[in-house]
């Protein structure tokens, strides 16, 4: 793949982004109904919380020379992010449960809270995908509603597997990943973030 289209790829389906789409396609789709304003404001809340707070922490870890990179592609520059990471996902999952809304949207931010636990940890020995763990966790909250609610969302499931498959192709082209890294963080994303919806309450 060339490396431009590769970066934008990359760019284009940042891990970031899939909290926001989560939440969004669990108030759309599933059988819950709350005023527009509850749904605005808790889309509000889940990107400050899983976006917005992140990256200004991760500006400010550069900034003071924590991180020798934005782009994070060395395994150290990760530690930090991560960790803070995680700990705003679980924080805004619990503040999404203690507002009484769908348990899915506080179980998929605590899933992928997990899911960026384990990469931290796993920090030691490699280079897990956040991009695939991303992607990975959105097709378990898509796979886990569609069982508990017997929904049919073959074509958003289907189409989220392309975009894998793309994404995949993008980070080896960018020698971000080896394939073994982008395995598992596919398989961790979707195994957690599954689990963790399908199961919990």
């Amino acid at each position: 793949m060339n490396i431009r289209l590769a970066k934008f790829i990359s760019i284009l389906f940042h891990p970031a982004i899939y909290p926001l789409i989560g939440l969004y396609f669990i108030f759309e789709y599933l059988p819950y109904h709350y005023p527009r304003q509850v749904v605005l404001l808790s889309l509000l809340m889940v990107f400050c919380g899983t976006y917005l707070i992140p990256v200004l922490i991760s500006i400010l870890l550069y900034r003071f020379r924590v991180i020798s990179s934005l782009m994070m592609n060395k395994a150290e520059d990760r530690r930090w992010p991560y960790t803070i990471g995680a700990l705003s996902f679980y924080l805004t999952s619990q503040l999404i449960k203690n507002a009484g809304l769908a348990a899915e949207a506080h179980q998929y931010l605590a899933g992928a809270a997990y899911v960026i636990l384990l990469h931290l940890v796993l920090l030691s020995f490699l280079k897990s995908s956040a991009h695939l763990g991303g992607l990975g966790g959105f097709l378990g909250m898509l796979m886990a509603v569609s069982a508990k609610y017997s929904l049919n969302l073959l074509p958003f499931i289907g189409a989220l597997i392309l975009v894998a498959g793309i994404v995949a192709s993008a980070r080896l082209s960018l020698k971000a990943h080896n394939g073994k890294e982008l395995v598992l963080g596919f398989s961790s994303g979707l195994l957690i973030v599954f689990s963790t919806v399908y199961f919990l309450h």
